[in-house]
């Protein structure tokens, strides 16, 4: 298991050298760049191809690895219309991420607006996955469904990515603090651990997440993908980023 940041929120206003150079500096072995938030990594669709050379080729040179972009694209609109638009900027970040060398982006289902049929949305999600799907074939880019706002309950993730049906669509599990009101977190991650291909941590100190019992379930499933630490903003984000680091590495030695 490789320890990743997020840049949401303690990464989101450091340039992108700075970037690799505090990740580098405690440990963290690859970033994971939060797209449509003005971050300071600069990581966006309208970067000019001079640039994205440019980004790509400062990772190729660096110890820290470009894990994944993080895209806001949601798909639980019943406005077939919106969803389109959203299907065709996930599609652009898919082509972002193959120019610059991310192996991955990120897209929601998300919430369910009120009064909805929850399978139509779901279907709904699903068909917007196949969609990007096929426009990743040959790029070597995942698009990868996260289990956040409704979504985080897995029946409704593994559906949408069950009904995409494509080898280049997967999940990304996220630490939910409702997730223990239901018992054991391993009910969660058990169904969908054929496709998991991301893991998105939180406050990794917090009592309201059992992380001690994530990392052994997740060593126990083999899993050798990123952690990517989406921690709460902090005034002095590189003296807590230190922090988690060595939290992290104790956590994992126990596991």
């Amino acid at each position: 298991m490789k320890l990743c940041l997020l840049t949401f929120n303690l990464g989101r206003d450091f340039a992108l050298d700075d970037l690799l150079a505090v990740c580098d500096r405690y440990g963290y072995e690859g970033v994971e760049c939060r797209a449509q938030a003005n971050h300071g990594h600069g990581i966006e669709l309208d970067t000019t191809p001079e640039q994205r050379a440019e980004i790509r080729a400062k990772f190729d040179a660096a110890r820290v690895n470009l894990a994944g972009i993080s895209t806001g694209c949601r798909f639980e609109s019943l406005d077939a219309g919106e969803r389109q638009e959203q299907i065709d900027i996930a599609k652009q970040f898919i082509d972002l991420a193959a120019e610059v060398g991310a192996p991955r982006i990120r897209v929601f289902g998300n919430a369910f607006p009120a009064g909805a049929d929850k399978n139509e949305v779901v279907e709904n999600v699903g068909a917007a996955l196949r969609e990007i799907a096929e426009h990743a074939e040959g790029t070597g880019v995942d698009c990868n469904l996260e289990m956040h706002g409704d979504f985080y309950r897995w029946e409704y993730t593994l559906r949408a990515v069950e009904l995409a049906d494509h080898d280049r669509i997967g999940i990304v599990y996220n630490c939910d603090r409702r997730e223990p009101n239901w018992g054991p977190i391993s009910t969660f991650i058990e169904p969908v651990k054929g496709y998991l291909r991301h893991v998105h941590l939180h406050d990794i100190e917090s009592p309201d997440y059992p992380y001690q019992d994530l990392f052994r379930i997740l060593r126990n499933l083999g899993y050798h993908g990123y952690l990517s630490l989406e921690a709460s903003p902090s005034s002095d984000p590189e003296r807590v980023l230190a922090l988690y680091a060595r939290l992290y590495e104790c956590m994992i030695a126990l596991a």
